[in-house]
Formats: C-alpha cells, structure tokens, sequence
C-alpha cells in the first residue's frame, strides 16, 4: 500500500473513532452496523456471514464431541443468527445473544422465515450482571462464540471472561474462534473499493466504529487464567472465511481457537446410562 492509500486509511480510521468516540461503546457501534444491513448471506452486507459449511459446521467438528447436548447452546454474538440455525439442526435447544437489539430482530425474522423456534436475546458481554440474569432463568449451557472478544478492548475482556464462565456454570463447555492480531491488515493487502482503501464490507464495520484488536492464544491465560479454565483443545493457522468481497473471492483471515470448561466442571452422566447401571 502506498504512502497515499496509507494517508487515506489513518485519516478514515480517525474519522471514525472522532464521530463513534470511544472503542468501549459497543452497543452503540453494532447498534449503528446493524441498523443498515439490508441484505444478508453471500452476495449481502455482512462481512462474516458465510454459509454454515464454510463457517460453524467447520467449527463443529472441532467442538462437538466436548459438549454435553442436554444443555442449551449459546451462539454468543449471533448477528443475524445463520450459524444458530444450522447448530439448530445439532443440538435440541439453541439460544442466540448479541448486544445489538436490530441484530437480534433480523436474526428472529430469518428464523421464522426458516420456521426455527430459537430464542434470541440482547445481551452485553461486558456486563456480567446481565450473563448472571441469564444463567439464572437457563441454567447451564454450552457457549459457542465465533469473532467477538477480537473486538473487545483489553480493559474489557475480563468482564467478557467472567461473563462467559458464569453462562457455563459447572457443566458447560465453551468453544471460541477468534481473528488474530493483524486482521486488519489482511483486509488492506486486499483490492479496496471504499473511501479507506478497505474492501467495502470492511469498510462498512469500520466506518460504525468497529475496529478488530485481534486475539492470539499467548493471551489466554490474561483473560482465562488457569485457576479458573481448563484448556480441552486449542489451536492456530486456521481461518475464518468472509463471504465473497468486490474482487470476487472470500478473504481467508488467520484465527486461532480454544475449546474450555471452567475449574468448577463436573461431567454429568447421561440419564440412559445411569439407568442402564
């Protein structure tokens, strides 16, 4: 990139945190994203929305055998809720949260669309008073998080931790993938179409004051520390999968992903062999 596409990407990106002020304001900034989205799923407006077989039923296989199916699923940071549909299809009761309330509307309207009955719920991870209110009406469950604590500053990602290790209780296990630091220069090596240089869907999340930080497991134990997580499985060099950009083709972003349970886990038998025995 050169020193005036450079000059045109800073220049935005401070624009943008002048208009949106201060990256902690998520609510308002996915509020805002959210509330302009007319189209979804590949060919549409949302960056991260793929078809569940290049998304969620990859994650799948890397989670499923972990998780305890009695128990709700959580797709924690649902959008407009396509990945919740298909673990639908996997799980018998899936629950969708995310911090913006017109997310949570589209992700309802395309369920019923679908005719799936998922509960979607507006929730800020950041506060963990509203993650204790949840846990008290549900009880335990299972959390699947695809690419939200990459957006979290530092200062808030305990609050995020301690919001998630109250929503698995003792018996659920929770599944996160995350982009890693430098995915925003991956998406400016890439061909831009928009006022900063960024591909335009990119564009589209910054511009409402989103910016990626990036998540990398050398960071694990700042913000799941090991008297209170126990690591299952975890793993980097894979990627998350955008929907096809301007140029025609995905953009594979580098992620790295944990599968944890809290110190407090205990395995449950199933009713069937406690029968059986």
């Amino acid at each position: 990139m050169g020193l005036p596409a450079s000059i045109r990407f800073w220049s935005q990106l401070l624009y943008f945190r002048a208009r949106h002020g201060s990256p902690r304001r998520y609510p308002q900034h996915w509020e805002s994203f959210w509330r302009t989205v007319g189209k979804t799923g590949r060919g549409g407006e949302v960056l991260w929305d793929n078809v569940p077989e290049r998304a969620s039923a990859e994650d799948l296989k890397r989670f499923g055998h972990y998780m305890d199916r009695s128990l709700p699923l959580l797709d924690f940071g649902c959008g407009n809720g396509r990945q919740s549909r298909f673990l639908a299809r996997h799980f018998p009761r899936v629950m969708g949260v995310d911090v913006s309330p017109s997310a949570i509307e589209l992700a309802r309207r395309e369920a019923a669309a679908e005719d799936l009955a998922i509960d979607y719920r507006v929730l800020d991870a950041t506060h963990p008073e509203q993650a204790a209110a949840l846990h008290a009406e549900v009880g335990d469950m299972n959390v699947y998080v695809r690419t939200v604590l990459h957006v979290i500053v530092a200062p808030d990602r305990p609050r995020f931790a301690a919001s998630l290790e109250t929503l698995l209780g003792a018996r659920g296990t929770l599944y996160e993938i995350e982009l890693i630091p430098g995915a925003l220069d991956v998406f400016r090596r890439l061909p831009g179409d928009s006022p900063s240089t960024l591909p335009r869907l990119v564009h589209n999340v910054v511009r409402h004051g989103v910016r990626p930080h990036g998540f990398d497991l050398r960071q694990r134990p700042l913000y799941f520390p090991d008297e209170h997580w126990k690591v299952l499985d975890q793993g980097e060099g894979l990627t998350i999968n955008t929907v096809p950009l301007s140029h025609g083709a995905e953009s594979l972003v580098p992620a790295c992903y944990m599968i944890l349970r809290t110190q407090r886990h205990v395995s449950v038998e199933p009713l069937a062999a406690r029968r059986a025995s």
